[in-house]
């Protein structure tokens, strides 16, 4: 009565951890090279330096007026600020006043930001802004650095209203549709993302954002697609063949899914939960030989930290019943962690190794591997469940329910032990006392096949009476 321990969600689900925080990663690395280069740029810029030094008026309403005497103070620093814009910020700071031009503000916020100085940069773009209230280039880049600071709700609102105000920029809307994607708003994110490549369409980082969007939206299909011409374009990507993966695995197609984590491979950058979870994928397409190659595959990349993934192969193996193929990965994963391997992880391993000589007749062998685990501890509710399971097989039910017993009376087993025990009475025709057992595990965790098998013991039970 066990449930199937994988299945298209729950790989679905491993493979968006592994990519999600890679794709997110590199959107704000190059979200943050952006916005740097906006600082760095615009003095080698004869348009902008001519906007702040000469005809600066000529957004009226939108940028803020300078005075001539501020067109010449500006002039002096251009080629201060291309050569040390510390120097530059030391220059420009005193000659800041509340009366003075909200482009000086802006000035030096663009320095700040250059020189990594995010709060001083964020504390003059507002200076500018409340100097001049629809200054919208100011609002763009307070986005930015919002954006770079990782405050998202504010950079939303704040990318937001430069566009209202007109500022029409590629690059606010691909930082706006990257801010609602890390709010999970999708919606909204890919109508950003689609204006930033109509606008962009050069910039891969918004491609990859309308594909994450898509995905999240479960339109695979046009994700698929996406990525086909993503791939075309970077194929030792590694990330949008995982991306695809994630497409394929949402329509169902799984063994295409498969085939993409292959490419990854190919390419040496499979690392273990791409490999684990492939192995998955193969062992739900009834092809577990595959499953353990790639499962030994991601032992090379394992630490003492990922035993629990391996533990889970071996314990995948077993049981679906490929008894030589488990006890291959158990040999595999003793051997690979040898002596880091922790006491309860070799235990677990043992327990596996029990539950296989116990399905391959050998009674004795798996009796003492039980044994010895309990002995050793006495809250390993697996092997208790084991050993009962033994007694329950070999008609000695009274050794079997003081088993039973002992491990419901361990929280983390207490369900499984009760559903065992049931089976057990299930057996030999004992229904009436199986359907409270199966009532108290339905108590702790409704389940579908469980709720299922309950009704028909209880009309097992009624039909007995």
């Amino acid at each position: 009565m066990q449930t199937d321990t994988f299945n298209y969600t729950t790989m679905r689900t491993r493979i968006q951890q592994l990519i999600l925080g890679a794709t997110l990663a590199a959107c704000t690395v190059n979200a943050q090279s952006s916005t740097s280069s906006i600082a760095s740029d615009m003095w080698n810029d004869p348009a902008f330096i001519k906007t702040f030094t000469g005809s600066y008026g000529f957004l009226a309403g939108y940028e803020p007026q300078i005075s001539d005497d501020e067109k010449e103070a500006l002039r002096g620093l251009i080629d201060l600020i291309k050569a040390s814009p510390k120097v530059a910020i030391q220059q420009l700071q005193p000659q800041i006043k509340e009366s003075s031009s909200a482009a000086f503000d802006f000035v030096l916020a663009n320095l700040y930001f250059q020189d990594g100085n995010l709060p001083k940069a964020e504390e003059y773009y507002s200076n500018a802004i409340r100097k001049h209230p629809d200054f919208r280039r100011a609002y763009k880049n307070l986005g930015l650095v919002q954006v770079q600071d990782g405050n998202f709700d504010d950079a939303i609102k704040t990318i937001s209203k430069s566009l209202e105000l007109g500022e029409v920029d590629g690059r606010a809307y691909g930082l706006l549709g990257y801010g609602y994607l890390t709010q999970q708003r999708y919606y909204p994110a890919e109508a950003a993302y689609r204006q930033a490549i109509l606008m962009q369409p050069e910039v891969t980082d918004w491609k990859v954002g309308l594909a994450r969007c898509l995905l999240e939206t479960q339109r695979y299909a046009d994700a698929i697609a996406l990525f086909d011409t993503l791939i075309k374009d970077a194929p030792d990507n590694a990330d949008y063949w995982l991306l695809q993966g994630n497409a394929y695995l949402g329509k169902g197609e799984s063994l295409l899914a498969a085939k993409n984590i292959e490419v990854v491979r190919l390419m040496g950058k499979a690392d273990l939960t791409s490999l684990t979870l492939l192995g998955d994928i193969y062992m739900n397409n009834d092809a577990p030989e595959l499953a353990l190659e790639a499962y030994q595959a991601s032992l090379a990349s394992a630490g003492k930290e990922d035993s629990k993934a391996l533990l889970r192969a071996a314990e995948l193996l077993t049981r679906s019943g490929n008894y030589e193929l488990a006890l291959t990965m158990i040999s595999d994963t003793r051997q690979h962690f040898g002596s880091e391997l922790s006491e309860v992880n070799d235990f677990k391993l043992l327990t596996l190794e029990a539950k296989i000589a116990r399905a391959q007749g050998d009674d004795a062998k798996a009796v003492a591997a039980l044994n010895r685990i309990v002995e050793h501890d006495a809250l390993n509710g697996e092997a208790i469940i084991e050993l009962a399971n033994y007694y329950a097989d070999q008609d000695d039910l009274a050794k079997a329910i003081n088993r039973y017993e002992q491990a419901a009376k361990i929280e983390a087993y207490e369900r499984q032990a009760l559903v065992a025990h049931a089976q057990a009475l299930v057996r030999k025709n004992n229904y009436k006392d199986a359907l409270p057992l199966l009532r108290r595990a339905l108590q702790l965790k409704s389940d579908n096949n469980l709720e299922d098998y309950a009704q028909r013991v209880e009309r097992a039970a009624r039909n007995q009476s």
